[in-house]
């Protein structure tokens, strides 16, 4: 998928790289439209894909010295484009995983009980696996990062709804930590026993 030149590319280019903050402007207008549809095909979220378009023509601008080399702009343009939003969803993988380890971490921790990790995680997918299937869903794509309104219009539900399903799978998910827990803990002192 190509994106279209604008008009007066070459005397842009060279006017952002002498500073010109207007001829940037008309190259931001030239290529937000393209490349922003691209990006959120992409990402499927709005906020991810002006987060993704404001650091990319940051960057621009802050390496616009080097403009007037670019023979062609909008393939050139194209490649960064793809290339930061490649970088910025590895980023947000990253810290995503980042994030979950340390809130497991910092949870089992809490509890203090001495089930073991792999137990507590096997426990917690049986806990997601039997939330009503609206409520899995509500809450698989909350964990993903997504907020609420982004939910809603995915599965045409309003926020209130969005938000009534992830408080009732949070509950329904703590409550069968509580009593998969405790029913390790029960089989863990029968062994004991014996």
């Amino acid at each position: 998928m190509g994106l279209k030149c604008i008009n007066n590319e070459e005397d842009l280019l060279r006017s952002i790289a002498d500073g010109s903050r207007k001829a940037f402007a008309e190259l931001y207008n030239g290529y937000v439209n393209q490349a922003g549809p691209i990006v959120y095909m992409i990402t499927g979220s709005r906020e991810h894909t002006e987060d993704i378009l404001q650091e990319l023509f940051v960057k621009i601008w802050n390496d616009r010295e080097k403009l007037p080399s670019v023979q062609r702009f909008n393939a050139y343009f194209y490649i960064l484009l793809r290339n930061h939003t490649l970088n910025y969803i590895d980023r947000l993988a990253t810290e995503r995983k980042k994030r979950d380890q340390y809130v497991r971490s910092v949870y089992l921790q809490e509890e203090g009980e001495s089930m073991q990790f792999n137990q507590r995680l096997d426990i917690l997918d049986r806990a997601i696996d039997a939330l009503p299937a609206q409520q899995k869903t509500v809450f698989l794509l909350r964990a993903q990062g997504f907020r609420n309104p982004e939910i809603a219009f995915r599965l045409k539900l309003s926020p209130d709804s969005v938000k009534k399903y992830n408080q009732l799978a949070l509950k329904s998910i703590h409550q069968f930590m509580k009593v998969g827990a405790l029913t390790v803990f029960s089989m863990a002192a029968d062994q004991m026993i014996k």
